[in-house]
Order: structure tokens, then C-alpha cells, then sequence
């Protein structure tokens, strides 16, 4: 590679991953940083334009065409939108014309030399792990055998910003661990999205090629980051293409060769409020242990499912403690001693719901907010209707229902509107793992319940807290029994999309099919009565999941 090609070559890497922060500031309002930003590369432009211009020729036949003229007048154009203040029309530029030449450029080196190997990058990196005497240098491979892992299971493949993403290959699939485009600016969305300023410390799953940590690490001097990778070839070959030395040199920064599990498990069980757990979801497909890969694949979906609603719940919570009668906790007298029906949606529910008829005062019924408006059509009427989920679209499941005098159960964050336009009795739920419900349950010295992710699991812990004599599920099926989704007359009956589905065992021992997310409400609930001694748990769906810890009696209530 020409010297003058690998000057533009290594400005480029710089200059991509500043524009993109720039253009991300910008996009955001916060002028500052982006303002901050934009007097560094300034200079470094105009340098760079120098550069092209006096090798114009030669780039333009070789490596990407270029025109002198188009380039000044979008040097023009920053400029003068710069002088007035048009944050809109600028970052335009920067994204329309100047990102767009800085990888055109990008890959037409790489196209014409391919990607680079910097054997004293490599060597730093080495000497740096041996100097923090990090416990895993005696693991790692010489260059050669190193070398030698791509193509058997890895591959180092060269992006658009001139950098290196790192890809898994298996026998039935091929996945990245990075963005195959401008790597640093996944990487920086990507921290930007964990930082949390009531956080100062992270603890993050998967090391990749490290561009994620080195970006969070960035955000913020003052916050710790201790990252976690088991797979020690990828360790190897970000000594090799990485600026590993960079990272772990990082006074803030660990790096951990956990191969067991055993320190993470260890140390995730020991969070304390001002920590904060992170993955990186790519590394976690890399984990050759399923228990642990799909223990930290539930994690994640909780975790994003968390992150997605926030706003969410809390604009609901706001509104539902305005707006309930009762706690929970004020239902412990009438549960205590008592059976308690839980009665969930799934598609055996149609083949015994009849026979709850009979429970009279024997019992009380619990019905899922689901199932609801189909005991009341049988004229079923159930003790306590429950309702858990914050989003607005299932009100459909009361509407026209508002009048009835059934108490209801409702989580704090759920939709704001059964607590405000339900007429009978609200009893309000205080859950665990949302913060707030947790500070005003402690203010009020309310119980707080876990939620389990789901209406079945949270009426699951209410009914095991408040000392009920026996639990007994109905419509539990946690899978698509007969190719159903549901009971009928309740929610979406039909199964449109097999695609991601996964299959496990029934109660009568056949394949059926489930999702991942139904097959962790299975393992929680298997956790959560794994402990439970005084009351007898019992399935009585005629279908569905086999859950382990459960006494089976289909049909029997």
C-alpha cells in the first residue's frame, strides 16, 4: 500500500467514527458535544481533502473516482452551514456526502489491498495482557495457530469503515459480532444505549473485537467496566486486530477469561442498585453451554422488554397510584387457607373451563384478564379478575365490562386505564425489579410481588404470598397445544408463523411447540415453587408444557 493511501487509510478510521457522532449529537439537539466534535475534525478535513487532492489521479483510477470540484463544494457547504447555525443542513452533509466518501474510499483500499495486519498492534496487545499479569496469558495461542482460526470456525472480514468485524461460523450458521458498516458507530449507539448515569459500574458479557467497551468507556471516565468473554480464541483474535492494549490498559477497565461460567455467575448474583448488568447479545450466541446460553438469552429479553417500556410504565404508574382502593396485601385474610384458580388463556382451556361451574364457594376463582370476558359469557363469574400488562391495546379485554362488580387485580405499571375507568374494587400490586413500585411499596409498607414476566406468574406469587391452601392452574398450556395460541373466544386463536418456534415435551410426553419466551415463564415458575413446602401446586390443564414441580390432575378441579 502506497504511504500516502495508508495516511488516508488511518485518517479515515478516525474521521468515520467522529462524523457519526457528530451527526448523532446533532440529530439529538445536544450541541455541545457535536459543537465540541466538530472543532477537532475540522482540521483533520481539511487535511484529509489536501491528501486527495494531491493524489486525485491516481485515487480516482485505482481506488473510488472522485471529482476536485464536488468535494470543494461540499467543503463550501459545511462551512457555510457551520457559519449559520443550520445544524439540520449540516449534519445532512456529513451524512449524505462526507460519510459517503470516507467509505467509498475505505472500500476501495480494502477492495485494492485488503485488509491490513499490524503485527506491532499485535505484539502490544500481547505485552500489555503480560504486564497487568491478566490470568489467562498462559491460554493464549502464538500468532501462527492464531492464524490458523479463521476459516475453522471464525473469520475476520473488513467493514466499510476500514475496520475489522469478527464473524461465528458453525455448521449451520455464519453471524457477526460487529456491524459489517461503520463498526464504531454501532458500538457507540450500542453504549449509549447501556449508559445509565445512576450507574458507575457495568459488568458486561462478551468482549468481541472490544469496539463496545472501548466506546462506553469513553462516555464517562468515572464509571468501572468489567467484561466477561469465555471463548478464549476470541480473545486471540482481538490481540490480533483489536487495540486490545487500549482497553485493558484503561484504568477502569477489566477484562476476565471466564470460560466456566463460574465468575459471572458469581458475580451477576451479587449486583448491588448502582451496578448494571449488560450483554452483548452477539457474544451470548457464542456460548457453547445451552444452559447458560439460554439463561442469559431469557435475561436479555427481559431486559430489553424493561428498556423498551419504561416510559411506558412509568407514565402508568404515575397515573394507577392515583387510582386503586386496596393493596394486595389487604386480600391476605380471605386467601390465607383457601384454593385459589388461576385461570390462564392457553388452548386446553376450552376442553375444562366449564367444569370451574362447580367451585361455588369452595375456592376462588382468579381469572387472567384474557379469559375474562369468556367466564363471564358462560356465566362464570369469577372472585378476581388480574391484569399485568402496561400496554394500551389490551383494554379490549373489559371493554363493555367496566360496570361488572368483580374486584380487580392490577399491577402498577399496568395500562392506565383499567385503574381509572373500571367501576369495581381496584386492588393495586407492588412488583419487584421496577424501582419505583419498590420505593413506594417500602414508603407505604406495601408487600412487593415478582411478576415473572406474565399474568399467570404474578397471580402464581400472589397466590404462594398470601398462604393459599393449593394453586390450581387451568389454560397453563405455556404452548401452542393443537396449533392454537389460545382458547377460543379470547385472544388470537390462530398459529400464523412456525418460524420461530421451538419444540419441547407436553404433559403426556409428544413434541409440542412453544416460543422462547413461554419456555422462561416455564423456568421461572419451576424455580419459584421449587422452595414451596406448605401448599400443593397443581396443574389441572388438560394440555400444554410438562412443568416440573407441579402435581398433574388434567381435568380434575
Amino acid at each position: 500500500m502506497k504511504e500516502s493511501i495508508e495516511k488516508i487509510f488511518k485518517q479515515n478510521i478516525k474521521l468515520i467514527a467522529e462524523v457519526d457522532k457528530i451527526i448523532y449529537y446533532f440529530r439529538i439537539q445536544n450541541y455541545d458535544p457535536a459543537l465540541r466534535l466538530m472543532v477537532g475534525i475540522t482540521g483533520e478535513l481539511s487535511l484529509l481533502i489536501e491528501d486527495l487532492l494531491d493524489d486525485i489521479e491516481y485515487i480516482s483510477t485505482n481506488i473510488y473516482p472522485i471529482e476536485a470540484e464536488h468535494i470543494l463544494n461540499v467543503m463550501n457547504g459545511l462551512l457555510k452551514a457551520q457559519e449559520c447555525r443550520d445544524y439540520i443542513y449540516l449534519v445532512d452533509l456529513f451524512e449524505i456526502h462526507v460519510i459517503t466518501l470516507l467509505t467509498k474510499l475505505q472500500e476501495g483500499i480494502l477492495m485494492q489491498f485488503g485488509l491490513p495486519f499490524d503485527e506491532k498492534k499485535y505484539l502490544d496487545n500481547i505485552n500489555a495482557i503480560s504486564e497487568l499479569k491478566l490470568d489467562f496469558i498462559s491460554e493464549l495461542k502464538p500468532l501462527k495457530e492464531t492464524t490458523e482460526l479463521l476459516g475453522n470456525g471464525y473469520s475476520i472480514v473488513p467493514t466499510s469503515s476500514g475496520l475489522p468485524t469478527l464473524a461465528i461460523e458453525t455448521e449451520e450458521e455464519r453471524y457477526y459480532l460487529h456491524s459489517n458498516h461503520r463498526v464504531e458507530n454501532e458500538a457507540f449507539i450500542l453504549a449509549n444505549s447501556w449508559y445509565d448515569l445512576n450507574k458507575d459500574m457495568y459488568i458486561v458479557y462478551g468482549l468481541g473485537l472490544g469496539y463496545h467497551i472501548s466506546q462506553l468507556a469513553n462516555l464517562d471516565d468515572n464509571i468501572t467496566i468489567e467484561v466477561y468473554e469465555s471463548d478464549i480464541n476470541v480473545i486471540n483474535l482481538a490481540c490480533m486486530f483489536a487495540d486490545l492494549k487500549d482497553i485493558i490498559k484503561r484504568p477502569n477497565v477489566r477484562l476476565i477469561y471466564d470460560p466456566k461460567y463460574i465468575r459471572l455467575i458469581d458475580r451477576v448474583s451479587k449486583l448491588e442498585d448502582n451496578e448494571e448488568f449488560v450483554l452483548h447479545h452477539p457474544s451470548v450466541r457464542n456460548i457453547k453451554n445451552n444452559r447458560v446460553r439460554e439463561e442469559l438469552e431469557s435475561y436479555f429479553i427481559q431486559q430489553s422488554s424493561v428498556r423498551n417500556q419504561i416510559h411506558l410504565l412509568n407514565g402508568n404508574f404515575k397515573h394507577n397510584i392515583r387510582n386503586f382502593n386496596y393493596t394486595v396485601d389487604d386480600l391476605k385474610e380471605e386467601f390465607q387457607g383457601k384454593d385459589l384458580y388461576i385461570i390462564a388463556a392457553g388452548p386446553s382451556l376450552d376442553k375444562n373451563f366449564k367444569k370451574l361451574k362447580d367451585v361455588g364457594g369452595k375456592g376462588i376463582i382468579l381469572a387472567t384478564g384474557t379469559v375474562f370476558r369468556k367466564l363471564i359469557n358462560e356465566g362464570i363469574v369469577p372472585n378476581y379478575v388480574i391484569i399485568t400488562d402496561a400496554n394500551k391495546r389490551v383494554y379490549a379485554q373489559i371493554r363493555g365490562l367496566e360496570e361488572s362488580k368483580v374486584p380487580m387485580l392490577f399491577l402498577s405499571t399496568a395500562y392506565r386505564g383499567f385503574a381509572r375507568k373500571y367501576k369495581g374494587d381496584k386492588y393495586i400490586i407492588m412488583q419487584k425489579g421496577y424501582s419505583k413500585a419498590e420505593d413506594f411499596a417500602r414508603d407505604n409498607n406495601f408487600q412487593l410481588y415478582e411478576t415473572g414476566g406474565s399474568v399467570a406468574t404474578t397471580a402464581l406469587d400472589i397466590g404462594i404470598r398470601l398462604d393459599c391452601r393449593r394453586i390450581i392452574f387451568l389454560g397453563l398450556d405455556l404452548a401452542y397445544t393443537d396449533d392454537y395460541v389460545h382458547a377460543s373466544g379470547t385472544s388470537r386463536r390462530d398459529l400464523n408463523d412456525n418460524s420461530d418456534l421451538i419444540e419441547t415435551i407436553d404433559i403426556y410426553g409428544n413434541p409440542i411447540k412453544t416460543t422462547k419466551v413461554l419456555n422462561i415463564y416455564r423456568k421461572w415458575i419451576e424455580e419459584r415453587i421449587k422452595n414451596v413446602r406448605d401448599i400443593e401446586i397443581i396443574d389441572a390443564t388438560e394440555g400444554g408444557m410438562k412443568i416440573k414441580g407441579m402435581v398433574y390432575r388434567g381435568g380434575v378441579i
